[in-house]
């Protein structure tokens, strides 16, 4: 029993510690497809396109959805072209 709890423990802790690295990750997945996207024409649709990812990116991010919110920016910067 002793056995199994601490293995119920390990596992949320480890959950916990991912959900909290992917929190700090949005922002800075954010602010690169915001970079990138500045140095392109504004009107290419494209661009138009990633902007709007980047957009629902931060708003996820607020809402505490930060899987979704990395998701939405990863997608926004391979459309703009950007490597990791």
């Amino acid at each position: 029993m002793t056995k199994r709890i601490a293995v119920t423990a390990a596992a949320i802790s480890l959950a916990l510690t991912a959900t909290a690295a992917s929190a700090f990750q949005c922002p800075t997945l954010i602010k690169q497809g915001k970079d990138a996207a500045a140095t392109m024409k504004a009107d290419d649709p494209k661009v138009k396109q990633a902007t709007a990812k980047l957009d629902e990116a931060q708003k996820l991010h607020s809402e505490g959805k930060h899987a979704e919110s990395v998701k939405a920016a990863n997608d926004a910067l391979a459309m703009l072209g950007v490597k990791k």
